[in-house]
Order: structure tokens, then sequence, then C-alpha cells
């Protein structure tokens, strides 16, 4: 069972709805995001799947709305600094943000608790803005670790990459624990055993807000449906299972 897991998650994996590319314009530099003709088949069957894995989480899968999405949360989050906005009809163009992923720091061994503190500060402030769409608090759906950006010399990370959306009939506290899970299962399945808890509290710890942790803790179970499983195993590197479940046992725990 482990292998077709693993085999299914990697064509999950390499399934690629943009082209993503670098451009410096006017001294600025820009990532530039373009949607691939297939991306809406993609998404389409994507979207099925999040349902059978009670994925919270939908792709946008109009051009348009996905544009205005785009760019409306990278304004929200990050407009007094930087710029974003659509290119034609199939691009957006996010201005690029200081430092480095957390997931290059993960790849690379230097990740930090100063780096998670500030991960979990970036998400308590994205957490406060109001958003039209979800009649109340924001949130970002998709939260892995190469979606925080680190710049070291101001000792905070930005968030990134707001290609999908939570349903909007969530409540608040719901989106925000499904948010810090989707970090914790990056974690999960790329730090070593003996850092795996520090690094979960140092996380948690700055993010004190016992109502979203309360849910949080709800959904510290690893799940036995094979959709459901499947994604699981995606978000957490394909982790052994028996140490999967004893790591989000003991956070659970542990809270």
């Amino acid at each position: 069972m482990s292998r077709i897991l693993s085999t299914a998650g990697t064509l999950v994996d390499t399934i690629k709805i943009n082209a993503v590319t670098r451009e410096c314009r006017q001294g600025r530099a820009l990532w530039i995001k373009r949607r691939r003709w297939p991306a809406v088949p993609i998404m389409t069957c994507a979207n099925l799947f999040f349902r059978l894995a009670r994925n919270p989480i939908q792709a946008l899968t109009e051009r348009a709305a996905w544009q205005r999405w785009e760019v409306d949360c990278f304004l929200r989050l990050h407009g007094e600094d930087f710029h974003a906005f659509a290119e034609a009809s199939c691009a957006v163009a996010a201005q690029e943000v200081p430092g480095t992923n957390l997931s290059q720091h993960l790849h690379a061994g230097t990740l930090t608790f100063p780096m998670l503190v500030a991960a979990a500060r970036e998400l308590r402030r994205a957490h406060e803005f109001v958003c039209p769409v979800f009649r109340g608090p924001w949130s970002h759906g998709d939260p892995h670790a190469g979606n925080f950006v680190f710049h070291a010399a101001e000792n905070r990370a930005r968030l990134i990459d707001f290609e999908v959306m939570h349903d909007p009939v969530l409540p608040a506290a719901v989106r925000h624990a499904d948010d810090l899970l989707i970090l914790l299962q990056d974690l999960a399945g790329r730090v070593a055993a003996p850092h795996w808890l520090p690094c979960a509290h140092a996380f948690l710890d700055a993010y004190p807000h016992p109502e979203v942790i309360a849910v949080l803790r709800e959904k510290l179970v690893v799940p036995s449906a094979w959709a459901a499983r499947l994604w699981w195993a995606v978000r957490t590197t394909y982790l052994a299972p028996v140490e999967l479940r004893r790591r989000i046992d003991d956070l659970r725990e542990s809270l």
C-alpha cells in the first residue's frame, strides 16, 4: 500500500498548472505566473479529489477569478511595500519579496526556531485581515514551507502564492486551524524525529489563539480513508505511516 501511495503521490506532485518565470522590469524583480493550457481540466479533477479527501480547499479554475484572488491576496498582505497585477488574460505578476523560502531552509538543514516563530507571526497577522469573500477573517489555504519567505535582516516571514482558497462557508477557526495543519504536515515529513515536537511547538507557541489550537487538535488524526490518506502522504513527503502516526499522536497529546 505504501508503494501505491508513493506512486500516486508522485503523479500528483508532477502535475504543473502554471509556468513560472522571473523577470526584471524597470529595476524591479517580478515573478510571472502563467496558466498553462491544461490547467482547467487538471484543476477540475483536483477539486474532485479534494472533495474525496475531505480537503477544505478549492483550486480556482476560472482564469479571471484566479487572477483577482492572487492579486487581491498579495496586495492585502503586502500592498504597502510590494506590487502585484494581472497580466493579459492568463498571468499574474508579483514583485519579488526578499528572503529565502522555508522549504529551501528545510532542504538545506538550516531551519531555525526564529524562522518558525516568524511564520507563525505572519499567519497570525494575515488571519486578522477581513476578507469580503469569507465575510470574515482571511485564510491562505496552502501555507506549506515553500510559501513562507523568510528575510533574515528583518526577522520576518511573508506569505506568497495564492493559488487556492478555502471553502468560504467554513468558520474562520476551522480555516485557520487548517492553515496551521498544512505547515505542521510539511514539518512532520521533513524534520528529523528528535526535532519534530520542538519545531512544532516553536511554531504553535507563537500563534496564541486557543480557540484555533483547539480545532487544530481535533484535526491531528491521521485518516484511514484512501483519498485522505493519500493527501496526507503527499503533504508529509511520504513519511512512513507508523512514524507519521507516532509524530502526530505525540503532538496532539502535548497540546
